[in-house]
């Protein structure tokens, strides 16, 4: 009777780098990102588009992305999962488990769509596109909204109520995708940003991605 081999799963993976996180509570923590490809949402106004290039996608499984990782930088521990949707990859518990075995802490960023949020995670980002489940909210260590220029009612509401129920609450103006200059705000975001922080009593903070303004990825 032959025996079965188990072959390692494989990741779908954009990018993976060591730099500087720019964004929220660990702003100036250095991080490697894992930036897996893939979304099953569809942002016009996505500043990481690369996780939709077909021709960016390399499959990995976890035990080449752990190679990869001391390669880059064999004493940093602190490793960022983003996309894309880490969500909706399947076998992410999987990863997060041998990742963990590894050593490594371990961060998320999502918009909560795609999947189920893995046991394991030292830190939890929620970015909210779409309406979720309370239950998300509580998992979470920060909440952090995208602005535009374009006031979106719904989006405010839903801001200043999660300033009521949430210790730890970020609002980030997104950046002018018609600027040439990649590290431009959008003025208006800027200023919704700083009206509901205002109008929040100060229990809402600024997060302005400064990786872009200093040319890091």
């Amino acid at each position: 009777m032959t025996a079965t081999v188990e072959t390692e799963p494989l990741y779908p993976l954009c990018d993976l780098f060591a730099s500087i996180q720019g964004e929220a509570t660990w702003t100036g923590r250095a991080m490697h990102f894992l930036r897996f490809a893939g979304c099953p949402l569809a942002c016009p106004w996505c500043d990481e588009p690369r996780h939709r290039d077909p021709q960016a996608v390399r499959h990995r499984t976890a035990s080449d992305i752990v190679t990869a990782l001391r390669q880059l930088n064999p004493d940093l521990r602190h490793l960022l999962l983003t996309g894309g949707e880490p969500l909706a990859v399947p076998g992410l518990d999987r990863l997060v488990q041998v990742l963990r075995e590894h050593g490594y802490w371990l961060a998320m960023e999502t918009s909560g769509v795609g999947g189920t949020v893995p046991p394991g995670l030292d830190w939890l980002t929620l970015s909210p596109k779409t309406p979720l489940p309370e239950r998300l909210f509580a998992l979470a260590n920060e909440v952090k909204y995208v602005v535009g220029a374009t006031l979106d009612e719904h989006q405010a509401r839903a801001i200043q109520h999660r300033a009521r129920t949430h210790p730890n609450v970020w609002v980030q103006p997104r950046f002018d995708n018609n600027q040439p200059d990649r590290s431009v705000i959008d003025p208006g975001a800027l200023y919704n940003c700083l009206t509901h922080i205002r109008q929040s009593g100060g229990r809402i903070r600024l997060s302005l991605q400064t990786h872009k303004w200093t040319g890091l990825p």
